[in-house]
């Protein structure tokens, strides 16, 4: 069994309510699907030190690498990735970490 992962997105949304509805709502359920949790979807960092790209910090945790890249790269997801890149956000810094498994 693999382990889970983290995708972190910092995203510059140019409208909320518009990606709300186009994006966010839509590949939520899509998250869900593959089992994944949204842990943080938020508009609210509380920066500490240096500067926090975007305007939008989205947190997911997903049961592994695999189902992660597997629904980033399907046609499924395609047009909503389009859109993010497109008219939905003027920016986006996403990639995936592993979680932190202890040690047993």
């Amino acid at each position: 069994m693999s382990d889970p992962v983290y995708m972190i997105g910092l995203i510059d949304v140019q409208d909320f309510d518009r990606y709300a509805v186009e994006y966010g709502i839509p590949v939520g359920a899509m998250f869900a699907d593959i089992g994944a949790e949204i842990i943080v979807a938020s508009r609210d960092a509380e920066v500490l030190e240096g500067t926090w790209q975007g305007n939008w910090t989205v947190v997911v945790k997903v049961p592994s690498a695999e189902a992660a890249r597997e629904l980033y790269e399907s046609d499924r997801y395609a047009p909503f990735r389009a859109a993010r890149r497109g008219a939905l956000a003027n920016s986006t810094s996403l990639a995936i970490f592993p979680a932190l498994v202890p040690a047993t």
